[in-house]
């Protein structure tokens, strides 16, 4: 098997685990711990809250490492929370404040992997390679994704809590041994060291992220739209869910049918990615992407109720809005991974992470007062505004042509 094959298997495994992660630690706290709603936004926001505090940190410290040594080290603090969280709850010890830990340091852990392995592929994969290998990790990860949705609530109900999160931490296990056999990646000798050297350089090389998304024109680019993105993002998130289950009335069996539609519309985003590329271009594909994304957005408020024409809409939102989405992401990515050199792309990557996080951060908190006030099928038109700008922005700056990396 090639580096990038096991590259890509431990991605997607890993990718497993992350998600599955989203479903169990929540459902443990509400069935398990039967907390309050203020408890379940704390839980929420966690690892959000972390990634928008540590990812320019681990931008710099993920250049410096191997980036195979960052990516099991990764997996294996993810597989030791999730195992210790399972031995906790089967010894009755388990409180609120640990999952609260737990969801932030597993935010904290996955993005160190997915820095890692963005640098690990600009490093040992050609640039003209990049677009098709990033559409493959798309796929597989939306495959991956969607299986873990979907099992996630029939694993907790069937094996019960503690055994949902002893597989849940074994599907890091699994990962890092897909790295087996991966050539490493260097990372970036340090400079001198001394007293209390080595965290201002630290220091000095996470702001240095900030630097490069400041002046880079494709990085700058990508971190505005994202930001907009985020923000919509996490006000959809307020109110989606409310406004498909409580405002229409959809039962759930009919739900897990809508959003599995999801899936299909990435794996197409995924598919099409790389013709589309070589047709327009990156940037073409990327507006395309975008249009795609805020069109299906804007067909969520227009559901009329739980009708064949409201499913319709529904599902149209999932093929066409999630497969824009993966559309944007894929060439996104490549923009990132051939924005800077090699060596300095992890710090850019935190950078812009740390701005979209940040973003979603805010967002999510404002995001149920704001619903709550104008009502969710108004903050979901909202939420596809957002998106609007972001791609009427980004097609602006493409048209002026200063932003090709």
């Amino acid at each position: 098997m090639s580096g990038f094959r096991r590259v890509l298997a431990a991605e997607t495994v890993s990718n497993f685990g992350s998600m599955l992660s989203r479903v169990a630690i929540p459902w443990l706290a509400t069935l398990a711990l039967a907390v309050e709603p203020w408890q379940m936004g704390l839980l929420l926001v966690a690892d959000v809250a972390a990634a928008a505090a540590g990812t320019l940190f681990l931008g710099a410290l993920v250049d410096r490492a191997r980036k195979r040594a960052t990516m099991l080290l990764a997996d294996a603090a993810r597989a030791a929370i999730l195992l210790g969280l399972a031995a906790l709850t089967a010894a009755g010890n388990l409180a609120f404040w640990m999952l609260v830990v737990s969801a932030a340091l597993t935010g904290l852990f996955t993005v160190a992997f997915e820095l890692a392995r963005s640098a690990w592929m600009a490093q040992a994969i050609p640039a003209n390679e990049l677009a098709r290998r990033n559409a493959q990790v798309s796929a597989c990860t939306s495959a991956s994704e969607s299986l873990a949705f979907a099992a996630g609530g029939f694993l907790y109900q069937g094996l019960g809590a503690v055994m949902s999160l002893a597989l849940d931490g074994l599907s890091y296990v699994v990962s890092a041994l897909c790295l087996r056999g991966v050539r490493d990646a260097p990372g970036t000798p340090g400079g001198a060291r001394g007293r209390g050297s080595r965290f201002r350089q630290v220091a000095d090389e996470a702001r240095r992220g900030l630097s490069l998304v400041r002046d880079t024109p494709a990085l700058r680019l990508v971190a505005t739209t994202g930001v907009f993105i985020a923000l919509g993002g996490s006000l959809a998130g307020t109110s989606y869910m409310i406004f498909v289950a409580r405002d229409l009335g959809f039962g759930t069996g009919s739900l897990g049918v809508i959003f599995a539609a999801g899936g299909l519309g990435s794996l197409a985003g995924a598919y099409l990615s790389p013709g589309w590329g070589r047709r327009v271009g990156s940037a073409g594909a990327m507006a395309a992407g975008l249009a795609l994304f805020t069109l299906g957005a804007f067909l969520i408020p227009l559901a009329p109720g739980p009708t064949l024409a409201g499913a319709v809409l529904l599902v149209a939102h999932q093929v066409i809005g999630d497969g824009g989405r993966t559309l944007y992401d894929i060439h996104d990515r490549t923009w990132r991974q051939t924005s800077v050199e090699p060596a300095e792309l992890a710090r850019a990557d935190a950078g812009v992470r740390t701005l979209e996080q940040m973003a979603t951060l805010a967002g999510a908190l404002a995001g149920g007062a704001l619903a709550t006030m104008i009502g969710a099928r108004f903050a979901l038109v909202l939420s596809a505004s957002f998106f609007l700008v972001a791609t009427v922005l980004f097609a602006r700056a493409v048209r002026k042509g200063a932003t090709r990396p």
